[in-house]
């Protein structure tokens, strides 16, 4: 009874596809010939940790797990095999990844610091291929015997995403790589969606602005794509809907985007651009920076970034003000702060700090004339002679009324000697002759000219002669 109970049990499992359990030091193997792969269906491989689905990571799927592919194992033909069966044509370039260096895990706090697991490739699958087609390949398990190293591929037809002449990695012109050439994308129903499913792409958070030409440096080469529509679900911006842009679109329409993750600085609340308490533009707010890690280190980091020299002084600061905290440890030599180690809000190392502050070689106010100590009833005013000049408070009030009245005074009795004048010229103008009696007057004739002027004769009438 029992033989027949277990010759039906192995003709069962022969009949229904399982395959019998292998000896335990045979290798279980999953060939990707003996199992039928539907159109559309997803292959058990993936490339994860690249610039696109085309480049990465090798990874298989054992059974409802990924797990990373041996390197020790890897070969040109298992590369050639895999890009195909993804889609991304052929291999371009097939490398082993060093294996991870064990690390501390990271607190919680939100930072650029990424740590990798310590994982070990010991017992991990290798994909074997006997040809450079899918079919042709096999998955075996526990086939690393060693921690090895990763396997990772880059195809032909790899695609990228950047964003560039921004100021950092999160903010800029967007740039795609296609067929070996960046080129940028036309803003043509460029919108903040858009925008979405590129900052996800590059892991720098969301979208804060969908920006259109010319808010960026002009690109150049070809223009990859337009009438971009994307819903925001999108893993790439090249799975989203679009045309080609060579046609309609130039340069100085080019699109681009500022993602949450993007950081920009300014000083405040000093005399100018160069001198004040630091503050960081990050996820759409601006926050302080702790100064419990100020030291000239990053100060110089920042004033070198801003454009305003060397950092000359690190103020006490205040207390923090803004919604945010940020923590910077730099070495000195980078571009900006955000190449710099970096923490927000992260209680730990912010904790009994102050707003940081930094006095940049650039300042104007290095370049005034000033004594050491100033009262604090006394206001400083800087004019523009560059000389620094004490006033009391009430005398300042009182020199600021005046000079507008003196002005305005002098204005006023200028305005005034000109309206006589001018009332004056036009009396002059307009004035009624005088009349002249002739009758009075001798009358000159000069020679050789004749008077017609008619001269009144009178008669003397004759009386009554006398009597004779």
């Amino acid at each position: 009874m029992w033989l027949f109970f277990g010759i039906t049990g192995l003709l069962t499992a022969a009949l229904s596809g399982h395959p019998s359990p292998a000896p335990p030091d045979q290798l279980n193997t999953s060939s990707a010939e003996s199992e039928l792969w539907e159109p559309g269906e997803r292959l058990p491989v993936r490339l994860t940790n690249g610039s696109s689905s085309c480049s990465g990571t090798v990874e298989v799927r054992l059974e409802a797990s990924w797990e990373p592919a041996c390197g020790a194992l890897w070969d040109s033909r298992a590369a050639e095999a895999v890009c195909r069966a993804l889609g991304c044509g052929g291999a371009e370039a097939a490398s082993q990844l060093a294996p991870p260096t064990p690390e501390l895990p990271p607190p919680p706090a939100a930072g650029n610091t990424s740590v990798a697991a310590n994982a070990t490739l010991a017992g991990a699958p290798a994909l074997l291929c006997s040809g450079a087609e899918w079919r042709l390949c096999e998955v075996v398990e526990h086939a690393c015997r060693s921690d090895g190293r990763r396997a990772r591929v880059t195809c032909a037809e790899n695609r990228a995403l950047r964003l560039v002449d921004g100021g950092g990695a999160c903010a800029g012109r967007v740039e795609m790589l296609e067929h070996g050439e960046w080129g940028s994308v036309c803003d043509d129903t460029w919108d903040l969606e858009d925008a979405h499913v590129v900052c996800r792409q590059l892991g720098c958070g969301w979208a804060v602005q969908a920006l259109p030409g010319l808010h960026f440096t002009p690109g150049r080469g070809p223009i990859h794509r337009d009438q971009v529509n994307c819903s925001g679900a999108e893993a790439y911006l090249w799975d989203c809907p679009g045309l080609p842009g060579q046609h309609y679109c130039g340069h100085k329409e080019d699109a681009g985007a500022v993602c949450s993750e993007h950081q920009s600085w300014r000083l405040t609340g000093g005399a100018d651009r160069c001198e004040g308490q630091v503050e960081v533009h990050f996820r759409g707010v601006w926050n302080t920076v702790c100064d419990s890690e100020w030291y000239p280190s990053e100060a110089k980091v920042l004033c070198q970034s801003l454009g305003c020299g060397t950092a000359v002084e690190r103020p006490k600061g205040l207390p923090h003000s803004l919604s945010g905290r940020m923590y910077y440890s730099c070495n000195g030599e980078e571009l900006t702060l955000s190449n710099c180690s970096w923490r927000f809000n992260n209680s730990n190392l912010c904790s009994q700090s102050l707003a940081a502050r930094v006095l940049c070689s650039a300042s104007r106010s290095l370049h005034n004339l000033s004594t050491p100590e100033v009262p604090a009833s006394v206001q400083t005013v800087t004019i523009e002679s560059s000389v620094t000049v004490k006033i009391e408070n009430k005398e300042s009030r009182e020199l600021m009324l005046l000079i507008p009245s003196i002005v305005l005074g002098i204005l006023l009795l200028g305005s005034l000697i000109f309206i006589a004048f001018i009332l004056l010229r036009i009396k002059g103008k307009y004035a009624l002759p005088v009349m002249v009696n002739h009758q009075h007057l001798p009358t000159t004739i000069p020679a050789g000219s004749n008077s017609y002027q008619p001269v009144p004769i009178t008669i003397p009438k004759e009386g009554p002669g006398p009597a004779p």
